[in-house]
């Protein structure tokens, strides 16, 4: 085992001292420096287009092939000279944005598990107000919360949100939301270029121009800071002024029954302890699985209520039903061939037994019910940003047109004709970049219904006192209004 990690390292040093690296070491190469060869960064590129065709079960819902073609040809011009990893990302992504598919695109963040032992890293949330980034939450106690960032060692912190502009990922209309993530990844710029341990940040505070040395965390540390784990808790419930708060993080938890029990003991609780008004919040949720979501409408519709969605299926190597467990596509056939031929279950049966490259729609329209019948029928708040993704940007297309409720906070990464889901995660080659691709469309849109992007009735932008204050003003407003 010594003698294996020595000749890797001994093979990335040699590497090193080319002009490029025609591979890549995840442990070894630092993304934002080191070139890797342009034969190597062209293969990856193809390999990434040929997985996309294969994969992808709508690729020209929101754009032409015309489109999309042009825009691969940019990307392979663009990997005809030596490129950093970084660059190359950029290059892709810009590519991928064609799509409007937000799940499928190579997330910036990766980049930082580069050399990750050695890296070092800020925890930052920015937000802008009159053309400049204010900071809403640091990692560390030296930057205040409320103060206009300017640079980091020396450099425009403007100069990262210009960059961000071809690594962010897109979603169909959801333009407004499209401006408001470009901010989480000039954070994810920022660390990328400056991982040492200490770092000379300068800021605006009030009338006072403050340039200061900061010292911040290793990266591995950084990532368990308990401010910046947004999914620390996948769901948590209190009570307070008359109001019920129900922040569910993620629809992704480590267990679907403990999700659901959970959900079953809070609705309980209201059914006993009666709330003036229930605020569920869905902000930083970036989906996760549809029975979740279908689960926590169930308390907030009337009994019977069927859900209505269309699922696109492609069949390939990497659709869901290939991704099945040995246990699990032995239930999944028991179940289909004891229904067959009536339900969507039959329907992904049928699709299940096709060859790879077709595609289906599957009509599901389940009853939304829960474990114990419960059903809350009182006043309800929705608070929802440009991080609420996927299954929470479904829910919250069905909170609207159900007229549900008030939905504050930012712009959602969705429109109510539903997103895109299920992706699947490929690894290119070379560069060892992982992409993500989507293997399912859904569809919400009825019959004569135009597509939207989902806005809050309600935009709330946080005051430079409330952010000097810690308080949050999106969950202030719905507890005021």
């Amino acid at each position: 085992m010594r003698y294996g990690l020595w000749m890797v390292f001994l093979l990335h040093a040699n590497l090193a001292k080319s002009q490029c690296c025609p591979f890549v070491f995840r442990f070894l190469t630092n993304p934002v420096n080191e070139k890797v060869c342009f034969s190597s960064l062209l293969e990856d590129a193809k390999e990434l287009y040929e997985k996309i065709q294969e994969v992808h079960p709508d690729l020209y819902r929101n754009a032409t092939k015309e489109a999309l073609d042009s825009s691969y040809l940019r990307l392979i011009n663009t990997c005809t000279e030596d490129l950093t990893l970084l660059s190359f990302v950029a290059a892709v992504n810009a590519f991928l944005q064609t799509i409007k598919d937000s799940h499928t695109f190579i997330n910036l963040r990766d980049l930082l598990h580069y050399k990750a032992l050695s890296r070092y890293y800020l925890p930052l949330q920015l937000t802008e107000s009159e053309g400049k980034l204010w900071v809403v939450k640091s990692g560390v106690k030296a930057i205040p919360a409320g103060v206009n960032l300017l640079s980091v060692n020396a450099v425009p912190v403007k100069m990262y949100q210009e960059q961000a502009l071809v690594l962010t990922p897109k979603e169909s209309l959801a333009d407004s939301a499209f401006r408001l993530m470009q901010l989480h990844v000039v954070s994810a710029l920022m660390n990328l270029n400056h991982s040492n341990r200490m770092n000379t940040y300068q800021w605006v505070d009030g009338k006072d121009t403050v340039k200061a040395q900061v010292k911040i965390p290793r990266f591995i540390k950084a990532q368990h800071k308990e401010a910046f784990k947004w999914g620390s808790n996948d769901i948590t419930f209190k009570a307070t002024e008359g109001s019920g708060i129900l922040k569910i993080a993620s629809f992704s938890p480590t267990n679907i029954k403990g999700f659901k029990k959970k959900l079953d003991q809070i609705f309980q609780e209201i059914s006993v302890r009666p709330i003036d008004k229930l605020i569920l919040d869905l902000r930083f949720n970036t989906g996760g699985y549809i029975l979740l979501q279908e689960y926590l409408m169930s308390f907030l519709a009337p009994k019977n209520t069927a859900y209505t969605a269309d699922y696109v299926y492609k069949r390939s190597a990497y659709d869901r039903f290939s991704q099945l467990s040995r246990f699990q596509r032995k239930r999944f056939i028991r179940a289909a061939k004891h229904v067959y031929p009536n339900g969507a279950l039959s329907k992904e049966w049928d699709f299940y037994n096709r060859p790879y490259g077709s595609v289906e729609t599957v009509t599901n329209n389940p009853i939304l019910k829960n474990n114990l019948g419960l059903e809350y029928s009182g006043s309800c708040t929705l608070l929802v940003n440009e991080l609420s993704m996927s299954a929470a940007a479904n829910f919250t297309a069905w909170f609207i047109k159900g007229q549900r409720g008030e939905v504050i906070g930012s712009p959602v990464s969705g429109t109510n004709a539903g997103t895109f889901a299920n992706p699947a995660t490929l690894f290119l080659t070379n560069t060892g970049l992982p992409i993500s691709i989507s293997t399912m469309k859904i569809n919400l849109l009825s019959e004569g219904e135009i597509e939207r992007s989902l806005r809050p009735n309600h935009e709330i932008r946080p005051t430079l006192q409330e952010l000097k204050q810690g308080v949050d003003a999106m969950l202030h407003f719905a507890l005021k209004h």
